[in-house]
């Protein structure tokens, strides 16, 4: 458990080397809790805490997300979302600076942003979303001030 999240993950244990390969080819550090979350369940979904509350500037309103699957780290056999090929092949006119780590179903996604400081190694989380306009102010989401924080952030879904 890992902030008292709970995760699961359909392809094992991530590799330490993989890893390290993305960081030196990216030159971005990526968040300690993370990488230890990666280490132990490559491409980790949540099992206890499945929900988040954030505001979504897009929408003008707050909303409870998913944060979805993380992407693995390395050849997945089927898979075409892995943190390098995301990072090779980011959507069109993407943010630079930004590392996706999760998209989601409605093809949002979640990443580390390190648009104020290149070298951190505790970025913000944000969400960039897809139908925003490219370069608007509409484009990003606050969703925390570190990974840390994101974790701490996750909860049971409420009901509906």
């Amino acid at each position: 458990m890992f902030s008292g999240v709970s995760f699961d993950s359909y392809y094992g244990h991530g590799n330490s080397a993989e890893i390290r390969d993305f960081e030196a080819l990216t030159g971005k550090i990526l968040p300690a809790e993370y990488k230890k979350i990666a280490l132990e369940f490559n491409g980790a979904f949540v099992v206890n805490k499945p929900a988040f509350k954030f505001y979504n500037r897009l929408l003008g309103q707050e909303v409870t997300c998913s944060p979805g699957m993380f992407l693995p780290f390395g050849k997945i056999d089927g898979s075409f979302e892995t943190m390098e090929i995301k990072y090779q092949y980011p959507p069109e006119d993407f943010v630079q600076d930004l590392i996706i780590f999760s998209v989601l179903g409605n093809g949002d996604a979640l990443c580390f942003d390190y648009r104020k400081n290149l070298l951190s190694d505790s970025p913000p989380v944000v969400m960039w979303h897809h139908e925003a306009t490219p370069g608007g102010d509409l484009e990003l989401s606050d969703v925390a001030p570190s990974f840390s924080d994101f974790l701490k952030s996750l909860s049971e879904r409420p009901p509906e």
